[in-house]
């Protein structure tokens, strides 16, 4: 089972975000060797064996489907004004912070031509606050790379990832309202996703694959 949003579905998009019920991936399924970095890369054309190391990934090429896999990660997924142009991005803690989703973005603008009140981008599930205590290490980078964000959360002790890439969209000027979200914490719902943190050694390594696929 894929969950949908409605901006993209609007835009007669093809993506979904992933569950446990998840049955088959994707035809065209793209995917990374992810390692937790800021690397976006173009996709086109056959499977790649072995994947390309990469945390994300962009495509005009409707045989594609853009994947990452998530397990408490934030999956977020862009696509250009009508939809040819499309990103799938996988960002941690380390990859918010360091700055995946600007990097996505960036790729996606000059592929497109657009500007960023064109883009429509949505959030997928992932950990949330509620279930997210993270240590000073991680405070002390969110302040050095993000301090609007740090004067504004730095004194609670739980992080919100889909707060951090919310504030980083708009700040590239992605409207509010052509952002989106499913907001649901994998932490909190164990009978629909796969959690790193909730699960431990139990999860066996299994994720949720979440995709986007070019309307072109």
């Amino acid at each position: 089972m894929f969950l949908r949003h409605t901006l993209l579905t609007r835009l007669g998009v093809d993506h979904g975000f992933g569950s446990r019920a998840l049955i088959q991936e994707p035809e065209g399924a793209r995917t990374f060797r992810q390692v937790h970095g800021i690397g976006v890369l173009e996709v086109s054309g056959p499977k790649e064996d072995p994947p390309r190391e990469a945390d994300g990934g962009w495509s005009s090429d409707p045989s594609v489907a853009i994947s990452v896999f998530t397990a408490d990660c934030l999956p977020v997924l862009v696509c250009s004004a009508g939809g040819r142009f499309v990103s799938a991005l996988h960002a941690g803690w380390r990859g918010a912070v360091r700055g995946i989703v600007p990097e996505g973005i960036r790729r996606l603008l000059e592929a497109s031509g657009n500007a960023p009140g064109d883009l429509v981008a949505v959030i997928g599930p992932s950990i949330r606050s509620c279930c997210y205590p993270v240590g000073p290490e991680v405070w002390e980078e969110i302040a050095s790379l993000h301090p609007e964000f740090y004067k504004d959360h730095g004194e609670d002790d739980r992080l919100s990832l889909p707060s951090l890439v919310r504030l980083q969209l708009e700040s590239l000027g992605v409207l509010p309202a052509r952002i989106g979200e499913v907001d649901l914490c994998t932490v909190c719902h164990p009978e629909l996703f796969y959690s790193h943190r909730g699960m431990g050694s139990s999860r066996n390594g299994r994720s949720m694959l979440n995709y986007i696929r070019s309307s072109n």
